[in-house]
């Protein structure tokens, strides 16, 4: 595995952000959204990260956020935070990061005003679906720790397939 350590965050990103598009966000969301998170979108606005992969506590199997939303005053972004969490049905205090309507990354401000990173899920083990979520991490530089590309496999432990034959050239 090859973790994130403050270089070539984005693969494919939009246009830096504008600073004062920054400071009508933060008014408009009013939160202050974290340094680290804001120092990349002065690179790239949202788009693909070359590190996607993270691990939610404890698992042992990755999970994945392809790409992180930007401030966009015209597409989605961050500014959709609101409209959608109060269509869904998230909790309040949520800056949405990445998600697909059935789950979301998120900045979590319910606590503090230094927003975790949080894994929110459709969590259907009542009788009506109910959000569950999971701390990924305390904060946004710890969730950028996290994050990671290439195989979480050992090559050396893995086995020879079985019944494989070479080809005959």
């Amino acid at each position: 595995m090859d973790f994130y350590t403050d270089k070539n965050f984005w693969k494919e990103g939009l246009e830096p952000v504008a600073e004062i598009a920054i400071n009508k966000a933060e008014q408009e969301l009013s939160v202050t959204l974290p340094k680290s998170y804001l120092d990349l979108l002065r690179e790239h606005n949202g788009g693909e990260l070359e590190y996607p992969y993270f691990f939610i506590k404890d698992e042992k199997e990755r999970t994945a956020m392809h790409s992180m939303n930007g401030i966009d005053p015209e597409g989605f972004s961050v500014l959709s935070s609101p409209s959608v969490i109060n269509k869904l049905g998230l909790p309040d205090n949520l800056i949405l990061l990445n998600g697909d309507y059935h789950s979301w990354i998120a900045l979590d401000y319910r606590n503090n005003d230094i927003p975790s990173v949080a894994y929110f899920y459709e969590d259907y083990s009542e009788e009506e679906m109910q959000w569950g979520s999971i701390e990924i991490a305390p904060s946004f530089d710890i969730f950028l720790s996290k994050l990671f590309r290439g195989s979480t496999l050992d090559r050396k432990k893995l086995k020879p397939s079985y019944g494989r034959s070479k080809p005959n050239m």
